[in-house]
């Protein structure tokens, strides 16, 4: 089973789809086989690299939403299509999902535990799975923390940006008590940081105060260059390579890869030559 780590927060608009676009490309530019999981009715990441035309043209059944089917077929090739970056491949997300993304406390019937099991019947082709996920706390994003090794938690440096924080931690804690003991915290990650505004500085300072090391060094700044490239279907390693972007993506992948347990294969400066 790939390592595999869901992006989290109960707050929408924060940069969890965003990151997962560009940071897939980054790690398999680093040696890295990934595999995304569009675990979001929106669709989002999936229409990032297929166009909306492209997302809505999947069935349901050749989708995400086939992992909440207790009678699907969960054959990897099944759900799994590669993308046009070299060394990522997504199960592509569907607006079928939100049939399925129930609020906790219903009867699940079992099927949060569908996504967990296709993923250990892929794993071998993939070293780290990233699971993008809906800015609520239900079925959907249950269901990845079931299923994962660690949790990222992106989120703006401002204070509606940080006010999922709070649920977010309960119910991590409600799944390492009941069906997912080994599920650990990689961190807290800041998006769309300007440190020009005095407003993120502050509340830079006052998350480090806060959870410390839980914090991750590196940024993922706010940048045109990230809109760019999603416009152009393309991450911003590949969109532009040495633009600051690109770089700072890449610190962020070297950050994430020691915090999930995996060591990066290559340094940013080899990449930068490339």
């Amino acid at each position: 089973m790939p390592r595999t780590i869901t992006l989290l927060n109960q707050k929408g608009g924060v940069g969890k789809t965003s990151t997962c676009f560009h940071l897939s490309a980054t790690l398999a530019k680093a040696g890295r086989r990934v595999l995304l999981i569009d675990n979001d009715p929106q669709a989002s990441l999936t229409q990032g690299f297929f166009g909306p035309e492209g997302m809505r043209a999947f069935r349901p059944e050749a989708t995400v939403a086939a992992t909440y089917d207790l009678d699907a077929d969960l054959a990897p090739e099944t759900l799994i299509r590669p993308t046009d970056v070299s060394g990522v491949s997504i199960v592509p997300g569907s607006i079928a999902l939100t049939d399925w993304n129930l609020p906790p406390r219903m009867d699940w019937g079992g099927v949060q535990f569908g996504l967990g099991a296709f993923l250990r019947e892929a794993g071998a082709a993939f070293d780290v799975a990233l699971i993008d996920c809906p800015p609520n706390l239900h079925l959907c994003s249950c269901a990845a923390l079931i299923a994962s090794d660690r949790i990222v938690v992106p989120l703006q440096a401002e204070d509606f940006g940080s006010q999922g924080l709070a649920p977010v931690l309960e119910c991590v804690e409600s799944v390492q008590a009941g069906p997912n003991p080994k599920l650990v915290l990689a961190g807290f990650l800041l998006t769309m940081f300007d440190q020009r505004l005095a407003v993120h500085t502050t509340y830079e300072a006052l998350l480090r105060e806060m959870y410390g090391p839980d914090v991750f060094a590196a940024h993922v700044p706010r940048a045109k260059d990230f809109v760019e490239a999603v416009a152009c279907r393309r991450p911003v390693t590949l969109h532009k390579p040495r633009s600051a972007a690109a770089k700072a993506i890449g610190a962020v992948a070297d950050e994430f890869l020691t915090r999930v347990g995996l060591t990066a294969p290559d340094t940013a400066a080899e990449r930068g030559a490339a």
